[in-house]
């Protein structure tokens, strides 16, 4: 067995680079020219072969913006719901539609495959390119679904550090608080 892998506990798939946002902050750089995406079968068929050889904890779907995608963020976790690996994860920054019915359908179609712990990335950072009415209009429907949802917030420099950025961070996080979204440790 390779000595890298026999430890293996999570899996992770990038779906896309493709992002809706244009943050300043964003690990995977400039997002203008990413037509390309996972494929939904073999990200799925991979999760069919990895899980049985090793104690899988955790599957994610992440990107850009994985749910650009839906059908791979789908197959995906389906496929590790099957195989009963216990967390199920997506993040994403909740704008991949402005239709309300089309938001909807996602949500729905989450729960239905299995996701029981999507994260969703709002903070000053994201905020600045990314309507924040279309993001909660999301939560609201995650969380109709009974898909547990978290906020996942990007901190400049740590929670604790007073700068504009965090107050910022902070304001959209009250935002919320009529929704009953807990706030995760955040990045």
């Amino acid at each position: 067995m390779n000595e890298h892998l026999k430890n293996l506990s999570k899996i992770e798939f990038v779906v896309t680079y493709a992002c809706t946002g244009r943050c300043r902050h964003c690990s995977e750089g400039n997002h203008v020219s990413c037509p390309e995406r996972i494929d939904p079968e073999i990200a799925a068929d991979a999760v069919r072969k990895i899980a049985p050889e090793h104690d899988i904890k955790t599957v994610m779907t992440f990107g850009g913006e994985p749910l650009l995608y839906t059908d791979a963020v789908y197959a995906i976790v389906k496929a590790a719901k099957e195989l009963n690996i216990p967390r199920r994860q997506v993040i994403t920054n909740g704008y991949f539609s402005k239709n309300a019915d089309r938001i909807r359908e996602v949500a729905e179609q989450l729960a239905a495959c299995g996701v029981n712990d999507l994260l969703l990335s709002v903070d000053a950072f994201h905020q600045e390119t990314i309507p924040l009415d279309v993001v909660k209009q999301f939560a609201a429907e995650v969380k109709k679904q009974g898909v547990p949802i978290r906020l996942q917030p990007a901190w400049l420099k740590s929670a604790a550090d007073d700068n504009p950025y965090n107050r910022k961070t902070r304001e959209i996080l009250d935002s919320f608080a009529d929704m009953e979204i807990p706030v995760g440790e955040g990045n």
